[in-house]
């Protein structure tokens, strides 16, 4: 096991630690004081936690108009921070204007590009046929030839012979 895991599951142990102690603790009916821990909660929301425990119906009441709160603000949300279209729109003008950048810096293949393979690799694939009788033209010629030299060459060391002898 290498450090990094090691870190990472005494990580998850102590998480898991403090999640269950909150848990506990919550349960048992004492209340947990989230301010200290989130500084930054907005000055108009309640503080729900500083009030003492509610029980039996109450508790059903303060659950039921908590989803309906959560609710509420849900559907109040102004429309101009979920506006995808905008946030698409700004992609795609900033995509069309580094594009040849994007394409030139990470070496990707373009349309163009493409077409270009595929119409060369169908022009080798037409030629195969031509290369080949290309190429037994040239080993015919290149066999006649070496035959040639063979009878050239016995010619010559017969001749040879004749003169030693």
């Amino acid at each position: 096991m290498e450090a990094i895991e090691l870190i990472a599951i005494i990580i998850l142990i102590v998480v898991i630690a403090l999640l269950i102690y909150y848990y506990v603790q919550t349960s048992n009916g004492n209340s947990v004081d989230f301010k200290k821990y989130f500084q930054n909660i907005p000055p108009n929301v309640e503080d729900e936690y500083s009030k003492p425990p509610v029980s039996g119906e109450a508790k059903e009441e303060e659950k039921k108009s908590m989803s309906d709160r959560i609710k509420i603000t849900i559907k109040d949300i102004d429309e101009n921070y979920i506006n995808t279209d905008a946030f698409s729109k700004r992609l795609d003008g900033f995509l069309d204007e580094k594009s040849e950048e994007l394409i030139e810096n990470w070496s990707l293949v373009t349309q163009d590009d493409l077409s270009t393979l595929e119409q060369r690799s169908i022009q080798a694939c037409e030629n195969i046929d031509a290369l080949e009788k290309r190429f037994s033209e040239y080993s015919n010629s290149t066999d006649e030839k070496i035959a040639d030299l063979d009878a050239r060459l016995k010619v010559i060391e017969e001749e040879t012979k004749d003169l030693e002898e």
